[in-house]
């Protein structure tokens, strides 16, 4: 059975509170919107892993006041790091939308680009986060805003930290992901786990070189068989001239283009395979097409963003064991709750191997007995690890990484 994570998730909350008692979000009209966004992302994640990652809100914190940023906004009452009341007011006078092309906004109160100007080390060390982390009181942090915060979609947090779609924050607490979360974009709130996970599979299968599939053709001609798992799951008919497979978080199998996810041509894709027999997989191919995940009639305008994100986490490896080639979890679930994989293996003077993670933390792996004669692979249930006994060395591989001990 694979291995089940149920994650404790702090939300934090920011919803300035106006002079008359109201808030941000009575303002935009969202307040009602705030928790459902949450619970509809913690039904993904369960639908997405099928069940094996569930989550826990063990703490919803509100911040009152507006969030700090790292540049200087100019207001009425003089240069801020932060906006106010009445700049908000103003801003958002046409509605929500308003501020997208609001130009006395953009060309007098922030010249400067804004770019990602959240200030995390404030909401850090506001928080107590990385005390708080250290004590396990939580395993990620969900950042549910009001516009605008120019926050990552996400982030990560702690030692070793490493880009999941945002500048990493080092600290000295076990791997966090902050993960954004718009009130009023709750159709890609998903998506920031998408790519998160992109960022984390390609750590995992490469070290973090840029193994996305987003360019176009960009693996044409390539042989399928030199490919790494994660290659031949994100393959797509941009990327690929062979078979499709799935796709990534911008691209479903037979996409042209960016978000073409009702695009109606069908194309050969192996994602059932992926999605039903991980690792045994047949290379078998059927035609996709949107109806996959759309179902058919329905009115998909405001959703079909969200339900090939759910599609596509659903065809994600969730299997028992790890494979024979590599050592990798066959359920890529345990990375997306970890964050953390193997960086190197190293085989002792005493026979054991030790595993250094990327968090820093380091395992220890015993090698059980090995009966006299035997070749092949280890007769050990499930060691968390690939070991392959030869007739002179004996290799234990875990995260694409290895090492081997002669054989006594």
């Amino acid at each position: 059975m694979p291995k089940r994570h149920r994650l404790k998730i702090l939300v934090i909350e920011q919803n300035p509170l106006f002079s008359d008692g109201s808030r941000l979000s009575d303002l935009v009209g969202l307040t009602d919107k705030i928790e459902p966004s949450v619970l509809e992302l913690y039904d993904d994640i369960r639908f997405g892993s099928h069940g094996l990652v569930t989550c826990e809100t063990v703490s919803w914190e509100r911040d009152d006041g507006f969030p700090a940023h790292k540049i200087d906004f100019n207001l009425s009452s003089g240069m801020s790091k932060t906006l106010d009341e009445e700049t908000v007011r103003r801003l958002f006078e046409k509605g929500w939308y308003g501020w997208w092309s609001n130009e006395w906004f953009t060309k007098e109160v922030c010249p400067e680009n804004v770019g990602f100007s959240f200030n995390y080390d404030r909401l850090i060390r506001e928080h107590d986060l990385i005390e708080r982390r250290r004590n396990s009181e939580f395993d990620m942090i969900l950042l549910v805003n009001q516009d605008p915060v120019y926050c990552f979609e996400a982030c990560m947090m702690g030692k070793n930290a490493y880009w999941i779609n945002g500048d990493p924050i080092e600290a000295d607490c076990p791997l966090t992901a902050i993960m954004n979360v718009s009130v009023s974009r709750r159709d890609a709130n998903f998506e920031c786990f998408g790519h998160m996970m992109e960022n984390v599979m390609m750590h995992v299968f490469t070290g973090g070189t840029d193994c996305f599939g987003y360019t176009e053709h960009e693996w044409d001609g390539v042989q399928y068989d030199s490919m790494n798992l994660w290659q031949k799951f994100i393959l797509a008919k941009r990327n690929y001239d062979g078979t499709a497979a799935c796709g990534n978080v911008h691209f479903s199998p037979n996409s042209v283009r960016d978000y073409d996810w009702k695009n109606p041509d069908p194309v050969l894709s192996t994602w059932r395979d992926w999605q039903e027999n991980y690792p045994d997989l047949t290379g078998q191919a059927e035609l996709f097409d949107p109806s996959v995940y759309i179902p058919l009639g329905m009115d998909c305008e405001k959703h079909a963003c969200r339900l090939h994100h759910r599609w596509w986490f659903s065809c994600m490896p969730h299997a028992d064991g790890v494979t024979h080639e590599g050592g990798y979890s066959n359920s890529w679930w345990d990375y997306f709750a970890s964050l953390d994989y193997v960086e190197e293996i190293r085989a002792e003077e005493d026979g054991t191997f030790t595993f250094r993670y990327r968090s820093g933390k380091t395992e220890t792996f015993n090698l059980p007995p090995v009966p006299a004669g035997q070749i092949g692979l280890s007769p050990v249930e499930d060691p968390g690890c690939a070991v392959t006994v030869g007739r002179e060395s004996i290799r234990v591989e875990k995260d694409g990484k290895s090492a081997s001990i002669p054989r006594k």
